[in-house]
């Protein structure tokens, strides 16, 4: 990119990277990223193409901090129950996993994380962003269940670490087939397979785990 144009800042409207990355994720999710240009993203934020290049080097660049941005406003949502016990605490990261459960929710993240994964096949050198963010979500499933393994509230079957992976790839499955919208695929049956699965996993009674999830849907 031509070093003017980072330089100088557009004289239209001066949209905030927070409000260009929000209609960025609007966008993306709407279009899909291949049909997505800048001039769609200035639109949706209210401002100029040379704002968003102000801000952002690339097109692919807005993706990949579109998606940082939608997950750091669900680490932010998971982490208002950091001072619960281990089971609320994973009750709430369950519900937050199941796209759709609200019907004024999309599952815009799951959208952004299948653009993002397709863009990173490609261009390796964004391989460390999406990874960075995958950590930051495994260390949110593994702190749980530790903790609740070292004060007696789960039994797991496994290691805990072992257990929150496994519990992270059935969200991961379950979750994309649930966004992509396969027929089969809604969010009552993946919240009753998380349910079954990680009671079964933690050694935690079903209703005990149910209960926590339906007081963290309301």
């Amino acid at each position: 990119m031509p070093a003017a144009t980072r330089s100088t800042r557009p004289l239209r409207h001066p949209a905030r990277p927070e409000e260009i990355l929000g209609a960025a994720c609007r966008a993306i999710v709407e279009r899909g990223f291949a049909q997505t240009r800048v001039a769609d993203i200035a639109e949706a934020a209210g401002t100029s193409t040379g704002t968003i290049h102000y801000y952002f080097d690339s097109r692919e660049e807005v993706l990949v901090e579109a998606l940082r941005w939608a997950s750091e406003r669900l680490f932010a949502r998971v982490s208002a129950s950091a001072g619960a016990s281990a089971l609320t605490r994973l009750a709430r990261l369950l519900e937050l996993s199941i796209p759709y459960a609200d019907p004024e929710e999309r599952g815009d993240e799951y959208v952004l994380w299948l653009e993002t994964w397709t863009l990173v096949l490609h261009d390796r050198a964004r391989l460390r962003a999406l990874a960075d963010l995958s950590l930051r979500w495994r260390e949110f499933f593994s702190d749980p269940v530790e903790r609740g393994t070292a004060d007696g509230t789960f039994r797991p079957v496994s290691d805990p670490d072992v257990v929150a992976d496994r519990l992270i790839a059935l969200v991961n499955g379950l979750g994309f087939e649930t966004a992509v919208g396969y027929p089969w695929a809604t969010a009552e049956r993946m919240r009753a397979l998380l349910l079954d699965f990680a009671a079964e996993q933690l050694g935690v009674s079903t209703q005990a785990l149910d209960q926590a999830m339906r007081t963290e849907r309301r």
